[in-house]
């Protein structure tokens, strides 16, 4: 990012440099679960570089780009290659939360249910990993951004020890659409009060005051890289300024003791999984 230059982040344009930063490489907290932890707990969030495998990340891709074509034809395949993920005149991009010809294709779940990412919260969570049975797709076109929110108030009942993975289906600068978090708004007193049970709140009392000069950090990403942060944890999308689809899933994960014994909607790793080899 070139300092000095705005970049629109949710509804806000941002400053680089400013209240605009570049997220920290954590990657090498991999091997040191305790210190990743930390990190989390004070930061909100880690971005962790080459987690996946970057052929089943493209498959994935591939998976939700036929999709785009072949249902909604809004990729223009005259201008560009079909993985390109070009859009078509004025196409838009939407949602495809819980839409399971795609979610739970066989090639997008050897993303989203990697092992290598269940090991990651193996060793995060000092117990045995589940994963939350909807998954998030988003598919932004030109000009479309996610504004700023927490995923709190959807699990409020039921947030104890839950995580976010966000996954992006490509190499995306924050010209392409990135994810960006608002930093140290998971701390904020909101989520403790009831105010933050109400399923229609998205942002914690409190925010709009913090939000004035509050920090902001994104990144560039490439396929392979995740970005995994606490429930609470407010972020946005930086807006998507090309000419090409911004594709992004991102699941759920929580330690099975936060659950007491009911699993309902989350699927649980057997050990056997979560061993090397």
């Amino acid at each position: 990012m070139e300092a000095g230059c705005e970049i629109q982040v949710g509804k806000s344009f941002l400053k680089v440099g400013e209240r605009l930063k570049e997220m920290e490489d954590s990657t090498k907290l991999l091997n040191d679960p305790q210190s990743l932890r930390k990190r989390i707990e004070e930061h909100g969030f880690a971005l962790l570089r080459g987690v996946l495998d970057k052929k089943l990340v493209l498959k994935a891709r591939e998976v939700v780009v036929k999709a785009l074509h072949e249902e909604w034809s809004v990729i223009d395949v005259k201008n560009g290659d079909l993985m390109d993920a070009k859009t078509k005149g004025n196409s838009k991009g939407f949602l495809l939360t819980g839409y399971k010809p795609i979610t739970h294709h066989q090639d997008v779940l050897n993303v989203l249910e990697n092992k290598e990412l269940a090991k990651l919260f193996q060793s995060m969570f000092e117990d045995i990993p589940t994963t939350f049975s909807n998954k998030w797709v988003r598919v932004q076109s030109s000009g479309q951004f996610t504004d700023a929110h927490s995923d709190f108030f959807r699990f409020a009942t039921c947030a104890g020890g839950l995580h976010v993975c966000w996954i992006p289906l490509g190499n995306y600068t924050p010209r392409d659409g990135t994810l960006a978090v608002c930093c140290g708004s998971h701390k904020l007193p909101g989520y403790k009060e009831k105010f933050g049970t109400d399923m229609k709140c998205e942002l914690p009392d409190g925010y709009r005051e913090f939000s004035k000069d509050a920090l902001w950090k994104t990144a560039t990403f490439k396929a392979g890289d995740i970005l995994v942060f606490d429930i609470r944890l407010v972020h946005a999308s930086t807006a998507n300024t090309t000419k090409a689809f911004r594709i992004s899933m991102d699941t759920r994960w929580q330690p099975i003791t936060a659950q007491g014994g009911n699993h309902y909607g989350f699927r649980v790793f057997q050990k056997s999984e979560l061993v090397n080899g």
